[in-house]
């Protein structure tokens, strides 16, 4: 009949993330002016970046920061969130000079509406599956427990450990980007026809909140480098994502593919995955509670249980996305991949 009808239910307290299963249909696009479009990354392949991305998950989760390189450097107020989780700024001190994160504590039943560690952490890892470490879109994003003694100090004395039976405050922490902006406007359409550098950074990211199923499209949730030659875009907060029940219906969402064209090398990439190959998403961060209180990463191992994002069993803590959520994500890219096959979807 050419409408949809969207019951829309608003609860108080959840500060917008609310909607319903709703999806616009995307308006007709004119063709892009170009046949593909070359790598814009120059000599300087990670600009934005601390340090390269491909290797700094592995670095501070585990070999590094467990040989007691990091420390806490610094402290200070970053903002808040729609939920009312406090954000707040760490440093550490690293070979590489002095690397930057903003941290948010984990919620005490591990798992939130709009404060979800485990999700956070998954569309940092699933990014790898088919993009190129230049062309990430999600910063270093693992969780990190910080003792409960520097916690404290940081907070005037006050504060207890938000793990049961732990010694320390159990955080969410992403790289902070350099020479990021807010972007005005995120996605210029007659640009993206013209310009293949701007093309292929939005195509990028596109593709992967599709994948992902992006749905809190607040401005503030993404960033575009300064240099506007190369104007790679980030997302930065994705906890609303791998289809959420509640998500931020007010907003133009980008859980959907809105650009005029994707890049083919990208779905090609997307074409070679097998189901089998989504399955590590099951464990996307294990931690074991130590002798001392403290919570540390180990190898994420088998799932203690697939219909559980979040979890405790004894002192190990498990973070990573259900087995539902992840046969979504494989129906999201098979749909893609359909969509380029029909030819309703251009690709450059």
């Amino acid at each position: 009949m050419g409408f949809r009808i969207c019951v829309v239910i608003v609860l108080v307290g959840l500060s917008g993330s609310l909607g319903c299963a709703f999806f616009s249909p995307a308006a007709p696009h004119e063709p892009v002016k170009f046949s593909s479009a070359p790598s814009p990354h120059g000599p300087e392949k990670f600009p934005n970046w601390a340090m390269p991305p491909a290797i700094d998950f592995d670095e501070l989760s585990f070999a590094e920061r467990e040989r007691g390189q990091f420390k806490v450097d610094q402290y200070g107020a970053a903002g808040s969130g729609t939920t009312g989780a406090e954000e707040r700024v760490i440093t550490f001190e690293h070979e590489v000079g002095t690397l930057k994160f903003k941290v948010k504590p984990v919620p005490g039943d591990l798992d939130g509406i709009n404060n979800s560690p485990r999700k956070e952490m998954a569309a940092y890892l699933i990014q790898r599956l088919f993009l190129d470490p230049q062309d990430f879109v999600v910063p270093t994003t693992f969780a990190y427990c910080v003792d409960i003694g520097i916690w404290r100090q940081e907070h005037g004395g006050k504060g207890e450990p938000n793990l049961k039976g732990a010694s320390c405050e159990l955080l969410v922490a992403a790289l902070w980007l350099k020479d990021v902006t807010l972007p005005d406007p995120l996605y210029d359409e007659q640009r993206f026809l013209t310009d293949p550098s701007y093309a292929y950074f939005l195509s990028n990211f596109n593709v992967f909140t599709y994948v992902i199923g992006h749905r809190d499209g607040r401005d503030g949730n993404f960033l575009v480098s300064k240099d506007d030659s190369r104007r790679q875009v980030f997302t930065i907060d994705n906890g609303s994502t791998f289809n959420p029940w509640g998500f931020n219906y007010f907003v133009l969402n980008w859980d959907v593919i809105r650009v005029a064209a994707v890049r083919r090398a990208t779905v090609d990439r997307l074409r070679k995955l097998s189901r089998e190959d989504l399955d590590f998403l099951l464990v996307v961060s294990r931690l074991e509670i130590g002798d001392d209180g403290i919570a540390r990463q180990v190898p994420p191992g088998k799932s203690l249980e697939d219909d559980k994002g979040a979890l405790r069993q004894g002192n190990t803590i498990q973070f990573g996305l259900t087995r539902k959520e992840i046969e979504k994500v494989w129906r999201r890219i098979q749909k893609l991949i359909a969509q380029v096959d029909s030819g309703k979807l251009p690709v450059f």
